[in-house]
């Protein structure tokens, strides 16, 4: 095995501590963003720290849902669709 297929492995049976490190990094960003603001703001709701992350978060949410509930029934087959019945 490759040492990058090793690296993957070892990440593979460590993946609740990869988890942690990456709610980690994204808590760490989150609160920064209190105290460094990256931009001017242009609109009225991206002055408030953390908009940009409930934005995604909630937008994010909403085309799972729409993409889960609308559009799945109308371009999914059904579980036999594959079969041959010939």
């Amino acid at each position: 095995m490759t040492p990058l297929g090793e690296f993957f492995e070892n990440l593979r049976g460590n993946w609740k501590t990869l988890r942690l490190v990456f709610y980690v990094v994204l808590a760490i960003t989150v609160g920064l963003n209190f105290f460094i603001y990256p931009h001017v703001p242009h609109f009225g709701l991206d002055a408030y720290p953390g908009f940009f992350a409930g934005f995604g978060l909630i937008f994010g949410l909403a085309m799972v849902i729409i993409m889960k509930r609308i559009i799945q029934p109308m371009i999914g087959r059904g579980e036999d669709y594959y079969d041959s019945d010939d």
